[in-house]
């Protein structure tokens, strides 16, 4: 059987499962026998979601392909002169670094998209991307599903959002659109549209010290969602820079920026001052009822209104 098979030719729910494991569904019906390619023939490819490979993670890598080999195909397409990587770097470098000369690969015959659709699956259903990555991946794979730009993806979510809190839809999208999504989501099972909106999209909108902390991993996800709140420049560049040198927990930094503000605050003119614990205590108690804030809000809102009441003594 020859080792390039053809998209009318091959299961790709076979595919999947060779590189993935079970998604649910139905048992494929055909395998997809791998070959053994050289390594010097397989070039990589740019456009692939994982944009940095942690040298540590992969070292360890490199270790087990030396003892164990190569347990999982890569995949690959034909390109040029030799084959274009779709789905397993991580494996082609350590069997590189390990000294391996070939690889087994599955070659199939994929266009632009599909390879880059199946390089973005794959490497979501790996979990091992980080969060800015993910982000990253998740949303380009929703534009080549439904054929949408990144403000449209952003425009799908957001009528997800209102359309679950019972509120008009845009009429930009149809219902078909809004069931591929959710499907979508439940397939990758991390998010669903309403969460990946409110807790993953705004990651895009980090300054960029904190998405590259977070995407060379030497900063948590949640830890860099904290200090982006920091709005001094400077003020977030020392945080940022303890947060990784101390590796501060995230209640640790939680505390550091309550300084932060509160020195901040110190500092304005006492007019202002009032101004701007009055605008916050606002927030907090039209945000929900006092009595359903967590302990850190009841903390800050007691915190706000001893300032008031400071504030207009002075």
């Amino acid at each position: 059987m020859s080792a390039r098979r053809r998209r009318s030719d091959i299961d790709r729910a076979a595919v999947f499962e060779a590189i993935l494991g079970d998604l649910g569904g139905s048992e494929p019906e055909a395998t997809v026998a791998p070959a053994h390619i050289a390594i010097d023939a397989i070039s990589y490819n740019d456009q692939q979601p994982r944009h940095h490979i942690d040298p540590t993670a992969l070292a360890q890598l490199t270790a087990s392909v030396r003892q164990r080999g190569v347990l999982e195909p890569v995949l690959v397409r034909r390109g040029g002169e030799g084959y274009e990587l779709v789905a397993g770097e991580r494996r082609t470098r350590a069997a590189q670094d390990a000294g391996l000369r070939v690889v087994p690969a599955i070659v199939l015959d994929l266009d632009d998209r599909e390879a880059l659709e199946i390089s973005i699956i794959e490497n979501l259903q790996r979990e091992d991307l980080n969060a800015v990555e993910e982000t990253e991946a998740v949303l380009a794979l929703l534009g080549l599903t439904l054929d949408l730009d990144r403000p449209g993806v952003l425009g799908l979510l957001h009528d997800l959002y209102q359309q679950e809190r019972g509120r008009a839809s845009d009429d930009r999208f149809d219902d078909d659109q809004r069931a591929v999504a959710a499907t979508l989501f439940e397939r990758l099972g991390r998010f669903t549209p309403v969460s990946f909106l409110v807790n993953r999209v705004p990651i895009l909108s980090f300054p960029d010290e904190l998405l590259d902390a977070v995407r060379t991993g030497r900063l948590a996800f949640t830890k860099a969602q904290a200090i982006a709140r920091v709005d001094s420049h400077a003020a977030r560049a020392t945080l940022l820079r303890e947060a990784i040198e101390q590796d501060l927990s995230l209640s640790q930094i939680r505390r550091r920026i309550t300084e932060i503000r509160s020195d901040d605050v110190a500092e304005r003119p006492v007019g202002e001052r009032v101004v701007l614990a009055l605008n916050a205590t606002k927030r907090l108690l039209s945000r929900r009822r006092v009595a359903a804030l967590s302990d850190d809000e009841r903390r800050r809102l007691s915190e706000l209104l001893e300032d008031v009441q400071r504030l207009f003594e002075e």
